[in-house]
């Protein structure tokens, strides 16, 4: 069980609320709030799967379709209701839903190779293709219901138009002859409760009748509707109360329509509300370059190239480069003791190695490469930064020791343990002792742990240790500043000094403090120092060499594209000679026949002669052509692809949209996989994905 105070801790919450915000609609949001942490990979495994095969689309710029809908929950219940009613805008904002969950699912439905385990989620929901044509036959883009709705209601309309357009007639002819008496105001009309009114100065009201709606604020004008006009608009108002009910009796029909459908409508929404959870995630993880890692069972970490994902947002942010972090617990190597200087970045490896463990065990993709592997651990305990508890009176050195109690009391193999700067805040040789036994007892207990420690006996007993062993956080000795990269296999100085220099620390007090220093320890942190500092220039020469053989990699590559090019020049010059002989050979076949032509009697036999050789070599040309082309097609495609193919490389099938990684090469043919499906093709057959 991970405790809220860890989640906390390790700010899983604020990456919570960085995938609800990219949720469309309010129950994916509460899916993303009610996230928890699962103990075993089979919990949320498929779920994975899913999310990982929408990032592989968006990833790749392929086609998904919009998931963007508005919340139909309180349509739903009310269509479940017996003679319920929906009104116009509400049953254009159901349409609008129910064509994206039908776009959805036929969607998925065609992607059971592509995607399978997004096409399980909707292999059983079937499309209402007959709600979305009801609505359309009875509503129109604007929400209002269509007069070919009912006979009826077309009826009425008409009768409506008539009537409004008479009232109009006889209005504007009353205010004509009101304008030459001069009885309006110059704003000659208004509309009051839906009657259109005249606009008339008080002295003249007596001279017009009518009924009188409203009066002025400065009782200079007031508002009359015509007596021209009343008797019609009153038939208007009775037709619109008409045509109101027969709207009413259209949508109870209609929603009456829809009501045996609501079960599949609401699988449908349910679904839609789950894959815009499933599209939030995979959204967050193209933003993160997450990935699905390989899982595996049993308790081992082969972290690659993993970057903690708010530092990464944030140094994305401000455009710089986030510093990857790699690592392996297994069986034989279980405890890692990590140390160096302070802020030289050993608390954000714990607590990236917290997180993306708790965001994977949740159901993210996490910022790791493809090919590390990860397992399912039951419980992560940690303890990170200062526990200091004012409320209950205990100090740092109190704090730290009921947490690493509790933590020793709960350790096993299924455990991930996370420890920064145990035994710490207390004297250092009696806290470098208790440190020693807590490593001796976290090492027993067969559990996986990362802790940072400063303390040399705890760093020299990791040495010693079996199943432990140590790793530290790299400085730059010349610049005095941290690297942020974890270099596995030997402790770290602290650079205590170093680090004090580079304050600008008194330089005399530096020295008095460093003649105080016990010289076993002084020595110990010199000869560290000396070793990162060595260890730092191999991998620099490593790295150079490394470069040096990339280019001596391109420089053959190049020699081999002017081999094959000069080589096709060759065979090209060969067949050329090759067809003049042939040519030579066709002229003295020709120059045979003629002189029989000439000298023999029966020159049938000479046609027949001819005519035979020139059907022979038509068919043993078109042969040749035939295996040629097919050969020639085939190389070229080859030979032009060939140096581009490696493994990691995007491509797809001629014809096919969906995007593989190379796993392997052998010979012509290449094993691919596309997502949880593998396929082997021949090189002709592929093109290139970017």
């Amino acid at each position: 069980m991970i405790s809220e105070k860890n989640i906390e801790l390790l700010q899983f919450d604020k990456i919570k609320q960085l995938v609800k915000q990219k949720c469309c609609g309010k129950h994916a949001k509460l899916m993303c709030d009610n996230i928890s942490i699962k103990k075993h990979i089979s919990q949320i495994q498929k779920e994975l799967q899913q999310t990982n095969e929408i990032k592989l689309v968006i990833a790749a710029n392929g086609f998904f379709p919009s998931i963007d809908h508005e919340d139909i929950s309180e349509e739903l219940t009310i269509l479940n209701l017996d003679g319920s009613l929906l009104h116009e805008t509400q049953l254009l904002k159901f349409l609008k839903t129910v064509e994206v969950i039908n776009t959805l699912i036929r969607f998925l439905k065609s992607k059971k190779t592509a995607m399978p385990h997004l096409h399980e989620v909707v292999d059983t929901i079937n499309v209402c293709e007959i709600v979305v044509a009801e609505i359309n036959r009875i509503i129109d883009v604007e929400a209002q219901v269509k007069s070919n709705a009912s006979g009826e209601l077309n009826r009425i309309r008409k009768q409506i138009t008539e009537k409004r357009r008479e009232s109009d007639k006889r209005f504007y002819n009353h205010i004509n002859d009101l304008r030459k008496l001069g009885y309006l105001r110059d704003n000659e009309e208004g509309f009051f409760n839906g009657r259109r009114t005249l606009a008339v100065l008080v002295e003249y009201k007596a001279e017009i009748s009518g009924f009188v709606h409203s009066k002025s604020e400065s009782g200079k004008t007031i508002f009359i509707e015509p007596g021209v006009t009343i008797a019609i608009n009153n038939e208007v108002a009775e037709l619109e109360i008409d045509e109101q009910r027969e709207i009413n009796k259209i949508l109870r029909e209609l929603c009456a329509l829809i009501k045996p459908y609501i079960p599949e409508i609401k699988s449908g929404f349910k679904t839609l509300s789950f894959i815009d959870f499933l599209m939030a995630k995979a959204l967050f993880a193209v933003e993160l370059n997450a990935n699905l890692p390989e899982l595996k069972e049993g308790y081992d970490l082969n972290i690659i190239s993993a970057f903690h994902p708010l530092l990464f947002l944030q140094n994305k942010k401000s455009g710089r480069q986030t510093v990857p972090l790699t690592l392996q617990l297994n069986s034989e190597n279980r405890v890692l003791v990590i140390s160096g200087p302070n802020a030289g970045g050993k608390s954000i490896a714990l607590k990236t190695i917290g997180l993306l463990q708790m965001m994977l065990q949740g159901g993210l993709l996490i910022p790791v490469k493809e090919n590390s592997n990860y397992c399912f651990f039951e419980n992560i305990l940690i303890d990170i930064g200062d526990t200091q508890s004012i409320e209950n009176e205990l100090s740092t050195y109190s704090a730290k020791l009921k947490s690493m109690t509790s933590i020793l009391n709960e350790v096993n193999e299924s455990t991930l343990v996370l420890m920064d700067e145990f035994g710490s805040g207390t004297d250092p040789e009696l806290g470098g002792a208790i440190a020693e036994a807590v490593l001796e007892s976290i090492e027993s207990s067969k559990t996986k742990a990362v802790i940072t420690s400063h303390f040399s006996n705890v760093k020299l007993l990791a040495e010693k240790l079996e199943g432990t062993f140590n790793g530290c956080m790299l400085f730059d000795i010349e610049h005095l500043e941290p690297k942020y990269i974890l270099s596995i296999g030997e402790p770290g100085s602290s650079y205590t000094f170093e680090v004090a220099e580079r304050v600008g620390f008194p330089k005399h007090i530096i020295e008095r403090a460093k003649q105080k220093v016990d010289k076993d320890k002084l020595k110990l942190n010199r000869l560290l120092s000396e070793v990162q500092s060595q260890k730092t220039k191999l991998d620099e020469q490593l790295q150079k060499l490394e470069h040096e053989e990339f280019l001596k990699k391109i420089a053959k590559e190049k020699y081999h594209t002017l081999f094959d090019n000069w080589q096709d020049k060759i065979t090209r010059e060969r067949d050329r000679k090759i067809e003049l002989a042939k040519l030579a050979d066709y002229g003295q076949k020709y120059l045979r026949l003629m002189d029989d032509w000439n000298i023999k009697g029966d020159r049938k036999l000479v046609i027949k002669r001819f005519i035979d050789g020139i059907t022979a070599e038509t068919k043993k040309q078109e042969e040749l052509r035939r295996l040629k082309k097919l050969d020639t097609y085939s190389e070229k495609k080859i030979a032009r692809i060939k140096p581009n193919l490696k493994v990691g490389t995007k491509v797809k099938i001629l014809s096919g949209t969906e995007v593989g990684v190379i796993e392997e090469i052998k010979n012509e043919k290449v094993f691919i996989k596309f997502g949880l499906m593998k396929m082997t093709v021949g090189m002709e057959n592929l093109v290139l994905a970017e």
